[in-house]
């Protein structure tokens, strides 16, 4: 087999590939809800630095508090303001606090939760490398001498809940990042490796706030839908239906917990209830839910769906003639 031959085929690979996991990936509906299941304002408190570098614990703070503004369902107090009350208070700013200093702050805040934790080792290191610099036909052509600079941040985060002092979760995290310089190219200071590390970190903790005390569904009203794998797939998504329609609910539970409660409930103009489901559901589940129309009076009507008993959305839709 010759080298035409060979890339022939793996094009032809490639495409078959490609085709077969289109052919399994089930296209999440169109609308998307995150809950959270409880109060979820934080306040992210200052860390501390076990480690010898420096400022790692304010990098670490600062990009974690920036990830969780990001984050839907979570509201995060302003740091500055924080910082001014707990000095005006004469409350530790240390990011050492006991039970009682943490209701404390609660009380003056309103948040419900406390964010915090320590920063115990930063480890950089530099090595000598190579660093491709041509390529061909997917092989290094030419390498020249460079040098590698990775940097480990290895710290603990605290969530605290601001109305009992407890504290609810203490994670060991580590973020790590590299980069890699021909020999004789400047290198600034690690502080950016930090900044990226600290990045990785703050992802964890916004992973594990949203998992522990969010929801996330996504769902859609449509004309029709098949199956596929086991989910389904909506055609035509619409907000507006004929009497001789069948209303077609597809809900696609992303992030929930196994056994959580889930209600259903299908409302008139004049707000009646006129249908209701309760279901119980578990994480990745797919589910249809089917309103038949046959009958129903023209006018915006609704429909509404709860997880965990906390509002997850409402979603109006028209029937006419």
């Amino acid at each position: 087999m010759n080298e035409q031959s060979g890339i022939v085929i793996a094009i032809v690979i490639g495409v078959i590939l490609v085709i077969g996991i289109l052919l399994l990936v089930i296209p999440e509906p169109a609308e998307r809800a995150v809950i959270a299941t409880e109060r979820l304002d934080v306040a992210v408190l200052a860390f501390r630095n076990s480690s010898s570098w420096r400022g790692a614990e304010e990098t670490l703070r600062g990009r974690v508090e920036s990830r969780l503004v990001g984050e839907p369902g979570i509201n995060v107090f302003s740091r500055a303001q924080l910082d001014a009350l707990l000095m005006e208070r004469a409350l530790g700013t240390s990011g050492i606090i006991d039970a009682t200093t943490a209701v404390e702050i609660g009380t003056l805040t309103g948040v419900s939760k406390l964010v915090t934790g320590t920063v115990y080792a930063v480890d950089t290191l530099s090595e000598p490398t190579t660093l491709c610099v041509r390529w061909q036909d997917g092989v290094c052509a030419e390498a020249v001498a460079a040098e590698k600079y990775s940097v480990r941040v290895l710290a603990q985060v605290e969530v605290i809940d601001a109305r009992t002092g407890r504290i609810e979760q203490s994670t060991d995290t580590t973020g790590s990042s590299e980069t890699t310089l021909r020999q004789g190219v400047s290198f600034g200071s690690f502080d950016s490796l930090i900044v990226s590390a600290a990045d990785e970190i703050s992802d964890q903790v916004a992973s594990h706030l949203t998992s522990t005390y969010t929801r996330e569904l996504r769902y859609g009203l449509y004309e029709s839908v098949k199956t596929k794998g086991g989910g389904y797939v909506g055609k035509n998504e619409t907000v507006r239906f004929s009497a001789s329609d069948d209303a077609q609910l597809i809900v696609h539970f992303v992030r929930v917990r196994n056994g959580d409660s889930f209600d259903i409930q299908w409302i008139d103009p004049s707000g009646n209830v006129l249908d209701q489901t309760q279901d119980v559901v578990s994480n990745g589940e797919w589910q249809l839910y089917t309103w038949d129309l046959a009958g129903r009076a023209p006018g915006r009507y609704h429909v509404t769906g709860s997880i965990a008993g906390s509002p997850a959305f409402d979603a109006p839709f028209t029937v006419g003639p």
